[in-house]
């Protein structure tokens, strides 16, 4: 079987990965043998999701950004501001609004084993610090290919750019782009810190992913192959869990280490982002699902309650 990803084998998301590959190796008595093609090296996340329905890669991993064009309610997790903590994302990939959107996978010829996650995601440039919402006009940020993510970055006063991952590194470094929206580890291992002087927390996203298999493949397999499959997958949660959170407390420090500068946006200023971009989730809400809408903030809020 092959696995694609797009980051690095140096990102939790790649570490999971191999732990993947090591639990369904085990469980199976060795008779699957996966391997893990990292830095988009079969295609970006479209293009992967695309080949795992097509049959023509087994595994694949996609941001929930990134599997909108399939299952377009996953976009739910890109409304700006949504999440204040990773305990409230988890609670909703946990819980039955997560289970419910693996269960749009099938009729996409996918399917939906489990969730890891980029974490939060954050803004760096070449410009200037971040501090207060007119420091993002007329930045030129490359953005996901995604329309929320583009209307939100526009809803900031930015000039958003959709562009492939794998496009990124070179478009900073040419300055034909001014900065990127990440998460801190993704920043690391893309080795963003070479190109970028200033990094912000923004929190304006947290962004899960997915782990698909093509349905296709999945049909030819017998219940207990499946278990394995998904058996691991859920292993591979707890691990990238401890592994990713860890790795998120150290990287800032790294990320200064290396030269970035970096700062935070005061409560009153992250007010005034929060504003800006409350249209973009008004807007999409129909779009999504008010119900579903409606049930994931009722989850968040049942989290921040006890927090």
């Amino acid at each position: 079987m092959k696995f694609s990803y797009a980051v690095s084998a140096t990102n939790p998301v790649g570490l999971a990965v191999n732990k993947f590959i090591e639990v369904a190796k085990e469980k199976s008595g060795g008779k699957f043998k996966i391997t893990g093609y990292p830095d988009a090296q079969l295609g970006n996340e479209i293009q992967s999701m695309s080949s795992a329905q097509g049959g023509i890669v087994e595994l694949s991993v996609v941001s929930t950004a990134g599997a909108t064009s399939n299952v377009k309610e996953l976009g739910i997790f890109d409304l700006p501001f949504m999440f204040h903590s990773v305990e409230e994302a988890d609670a909703v990939i946990d819980g039955p609004v997560g289970k419910k959107l693996l269960e749009k996978f099938p009729s996409k010829n996918l399917i939906g084993l489990c969730y890891w996650d980029y974490g939060f995601r954050q803004v760096t440039n070449s410009k200037h610090p971040i501090q207060k919402l007119e420091d993002f006009n007329g930045l030129k940020l490359r953005v996901l290919q995604n329309s929320i993510y583009i209307d939100t970055f526009k809803a900031l006063g930015a000039n958003p750019l959709p562009l492939p991952y794998p496009e990124t590194y070179t478009a900073l470094e040419s300055k034909a782009i001014d900065g990127q929206e990440s998460s801190y580890l993704v920043t690391q291992s893309s080795g963003y810190q070479e190109i970028q002087p200033y990094l912000t927390e923004t929190q304006h996203v947290f962004l899960p992913a997915v782990v698909l298999v093509s349905k296709r493949f999945w049909d030819k397999l017998n219940a207990d192959e499946r278990a394995v499959l998904s058996d691991s997958c859920s292993e591979s949660v707890t691990y990238f869990r401890q592994v990713s959170r860890q790795m998120e407390k150290d990287v800032v420090k790294e990320l200064v280490g290396a030269g970035m500068k970096f700062n935070t946006i005061d409560p009153e200023q992250k007010a005034r982002l929060i504003e800006a971009t409350a249209s973009v989730t008004k807007k999409y809400k129909a779009q999504l699902g008010a119900e579903l809408v409606d049930e994931t903030l009722a989850t968040i809020q049942k989290v921040r309650g006890k927090q």
